[in-house]
C-alpha cells in the first residue's frame, strides 16, 4: 500500500516535468550483504521522502521550437528522463500536444528491441525518446540519415558524444563536457 503511494507521488511529480529522487535508509545491525550484482538485497529500507527538482523551460525555447517546426524541421527529444517528465517537457515546448499519439513516444529499451527495419519506419513518427542511452541516440541519428534526413544533434554530456560525432551537424551546448565539445 505504501509502495503504491510512493510510486503515485513520484509519477505525479514527473508528470509536472520534475525530476525525482526517492530517499530511504536502513539501520544496519548485522554483517549481511546489502548489494549483489548491482541490486539491493537483504534490505529493509525505510522510505524517508521524495525530492522533486524543477528545471524550468527557458522562455525562448517554445518559440524556437515553433519556428523550427514552421521551417519544416522535425524536432525530437532524446533524454534519459522518465516518460512522464519527457512527455510534459515536450508538451511545454510544443513538440507534443494533448492529442499526441502513443507512436510518437518510445523508451530506449523499446527502441533497442526494434529490428532495424521496424526502427527505420518508427523513426519517422518518434518525437520523444525517453530513458535513452547513448547508443539509442546514435542509432536514431544513423537511421534518420539512412532515411535521407539531414541530422543535427545538440548535447552537452559525455553520453551525447557518439550522436554528436555521427550527426551531420553536432552542437555542443553551454558549458558541456570536454568530450561533448
Amino acid at each position: 500500500e505504501v509502495e503504491e503511494k510512493i510510486h503515485k507521488s513520484l509519477s505525479d511529480y514527473q508528470n509536472k516535468a520534475m525530476r525525482t529522487l526517492g530517499i530511504a535508509y536502513e539501520i544496519i545491525e548485522d554483517d549481511n550483504e546489502r548489494i549483489a550484482e548491482g541490486q539491493i538485497i537483504n534490505s529493509n529500507l525505510i522510505f524517508a521522502g521524495t525530492i522533486a527538482i524543477s528545471d524550468p523551460i527557458r522562455e525562448d525555447v517554445p518559440e524556437a521550437v515553433e519556428r523550427c517546426i514552421k521551417a519544416g524541421i522535425n524536432v525530437k527529444i532524446v533524454t534519459g528522463d522518465t516518460i512522464g517528465t519527457a512527455k510534459e517537457i515536450a508538451r511545454q515546448i510544443g513538440i507534443l500536444s494533448n492529442n499526441s499519439e502513443d507512436s510518437e513516444i518510445i523508451t530506449g529499451t523499446e527502441f533497442q528491441n526494434l529490428t532495424d527495419d521496424e526502427a527505420m519506419e518508427r523513426v519517422k513518427q518518434i518525437k520523444v525518446m525517453c530513458r535513452a542511452r547513448p547508443g539509442d541516440k546514435q542509432r536514431l541519428v544513423e537511421l534518420l540519415q539512412k532515411n535521407n534526413e539531414i541530422v543535427a544533434v545538440t548535447g552537452d554530456g559525455t553520453n551525447d558524444a557518439p550522436a554528436l560525432n555521427y550527426a551531420h551537424v553536432g552542437l555542443s551546448m553551454g558549458s558541456g563536457t570536454a568530450v561533448a565539445k
